[in-house]
């Protein structure tokens, strides 16, 4: 949920922890569109006979991720695919990171690596993207001027973005405090920390500060 009263996506898993559905539901901002949510997307993941994550196929058919891995077990890469944009992710161990190259077609428009606390928590986030620039077109309709924008996607504008996390962990282990400073968009900064919170039986129940989200548990026998 990304508040209290507000669901934004279910997930369910199976008896072994692995994910098998997941549904999320459309942004609403105010009580009034609370009321009338809508599915905006179901994921399927499949796994094959190790228990290893190897689809994950929108009920639909249109975007879809797969996963490949060593004999040892280690995930090695993987492809996603939303449209026509195709985002490639290589892993790599000790230490562990990933790499991430995105492509329109032939051109490659996004670069990042990620770089992991305790081989799951993300620590730093680096690299580069590309947008088509914001243009305009000045005409006159009927002896009035009008003003057009529009994306160029035959011109691209390169933008940088490195993000630094300082974690916090406490006594169990847990993450309870992250501070993240963001320079995006080449100089553009942000500054701000995350709060975690969790549960007695030590399940998150919260991350609390730039974009809150909250978490509930249901079971099933």
């Amino acid at each position: 949920m990304n508040s209290p009263k507000d669901l934004s996506e279910i997930i369910e898993f199976d008896r072994t922890g692995k994910k098998i559905r997941s549904t999320k539901y459309s942004a609403s901002y105010n009580r009034k569109t609370r009321k009338r949510k809508s599915i905006e997307k179901v994921n399927l993941f499949d796994c094959n006979n190790k228990n290893q994550l190897v689809r994950i196929i929108d009920s639909v058919g249109k975007d879809s991720t797969i996963f490949k891995y060593e004999t040892n077990g280690k995930l090695t890469w993987s492809r996603k695919n939303l449209g026509s944009f195709v985002y490639e992710t290589s892993y790599n161990y000790e230490p562990y990171e990933s790499t991430t190259t995105g492509k329109n077609d032939s051109i490659i428009i996004y670069h990042k690596t990620k770089e992991y606390d305790k081989d799951f928590y993300v620590k730093r986030f680096y690299g580069y993207y590309l947008e088509p620039k914001l243009k305009k077109i000045l005409e006159t309709i009927n002896g009035i001027p009008n003003t057009t924008t529009y994306k160029d996607y035959g011109d691209l504008e390169k933008f940088k973005d490195n993000k630094t996390i300082t974690n916090s962990f406490n006594e169990k282990g847990q993450l309870v405090k992250s501070d993240v400073y963001s320079k995006f968009m080449n100089d553009r900064v942000n500054e701000y920390q995350l709060t975690y919170k969790y549960y007695k039986n030590g399940l998150l129940k919260s991350i609390r500060g730039y974009v809150p989200r909250y978490f509930k548990y249901e079971y099933w026998e």
